[in-house]
């Protein structure tokens, strides 16, 4: 056995000893959760919105006859109706005159106004309503954003005997990675806090309208399911979409998902191993400290290294070739001098970018000088 076949021996054996003395600890906790929310419900109220705005605009009206007897010196203005009443009540009738002039005391006055409160009207007023309770309920369950949070932490606590050395190590890893979803497509998309945002000062301004002014004060009451099939709800573009908002909502069911996974326990199984091989790796790397390794030569080290790389590839998979070993090492060494290649063409031109900076102000500031000077 040559000199190398036996350093690689005995660095084995002592690998041997440092486990096999060894007692670790692995204390792990996880904290993940994830909340991504149904947001479909605000694509369907944004698009019906124009719809309610055009009905708001222009609402249905319709007239009513305000019917009252009122001395004849009250009334402002004699109807075909006010003729046919006097007709009916001749009590009314104060005197004939010779000519046959009729002359009563009393006639029937017909006040005609317009009103809002019919059923259509009713729906919208209601539906407006339902609309704002929805959304606040809504928005108060999932927010202005989907998001979720990950945090992990370890303790990694571990101490072995070789030969005479002891050796200890306490590493303390923690994590934490939170981010929200945003359900955005595209760049220039709005997103959903502002949509939101959005929509709440439409259904502010849609408060404010006439219609829904006046409902309010005449206490009109709810409409209930089932929708009436009106004419004008049957075959009104606007409020077809407005009752198809209205049939949406009352079918509504969430889709909302939910994640929780809180974990805390001690590992024994792969993580808290690849946390042992890392306590070796660090124990070996300190061992260029000692005063007999401070002259080891690169390409010792290096043999070191890769001594430990290929026994901990042969502890996780005894059967691998040694063909494939090296094309595993032929394969990441391609990669890492690609991502190292990548990384000196970006620092290039870094460098050129900010020396063409550079003299693009030298020239700029020497113009100047020289005008100054001609002047």
């Amino acid at each position: 056995m040559d000199k190398e076949e036996q350093e690689v021996l005995n660095e084995s054996l002592n690998q041997d000893e440092f486990f096999s003395n060894m007692n670790s600890l692995l204390s792990v906790k996880t904290d993940y959760e994830k909340r991504e929310y149904d947001y479909e419900w605000i694509d369907i109220i944004d698009e019906t919105l124009p719809y309610l705005d055009n009905i708001l605009r222009n609402p249905k009206r319709f007239i009513i006859n305000e019917e009252e007897v009122v001395k004849v010196e009250k009334s402002k203005k004699v109807t075909v109706e006010s003729i046919i009443h006097l007709s009916q009540h001749t009590n009314y009738i104060q005197k004939i005159e010779d000519n046959g002039d009729v002359k009563p005391s009393k006639i029937l006055n017909i006040n005609k106004e317009e009103s809002l409160d019919t059923y259509e009207n009713r729906f919208i007023y209601t539906l407006i309503n339902n609309v704002r309770n929805f959304y606040e309920k809504r928005r108060a369950e999932t927010g202005d954003y989907s998001y979720f949070k990950d945090k992990k932490q370890l303790k990694f606590e571990a101490n072995t005997v070789i030969d005479t050395e002891e050796v200890q190590i306490s590493l303390d890893i923690s994590s934490k990675n939170e981010a929200k979803l945003d359900t955005k497509k595209n760049a220039g998309e709005e997103s959903v806090a502002d949509r939101l945002k959005r929509i709440k000062v439409q259904l502010d301004g849609f408060t404010m309208s006439e219609l829904m002014q006046t409902l309010a004060k005449l206490h009109v009451p709810p409409v209930r399911s089932p929708i009436r099939k009106t004419n004008v709800i049957l075959k009104n573009p606007n409020f077809q979409k407005a009752e198809a908002l209205w049939n949406y909502m009352q079918m509504y069911e969430e889709k909302d998902i939910s994640e929780n996974d809180h974990q805390e326990y001690y590992d024994t199984g792969s993580l808290k191993k690849e946390y042992n091989q890392a306590f070796l790796s660090l124990y070996t790397a300190n061992k260029m400290l000692d005063h007999e390794n401070k002259t080891m030569s690169e390409n010792k080290l290096l043999s070191k290294t890769m001594n430990r790389l290929i026994e901990n590839i042969l502890e996780s998979n005894y059967e691998i070739t040694e063909q494939e070993i090296k094309d595993l090492f032929n394969k990441q060494l391609k990669l890492i001098k690609k991502a190292n290649e990548a990384k000196r063409r970006r620092i290039k031109k870094l460098l050129l970018d900010k020396l063409n900076d550079e003299n693009k102000s030298y020239i700029e500031d020497w113009k100047i000088l020289e005008e100054t000077v001609i002047c």
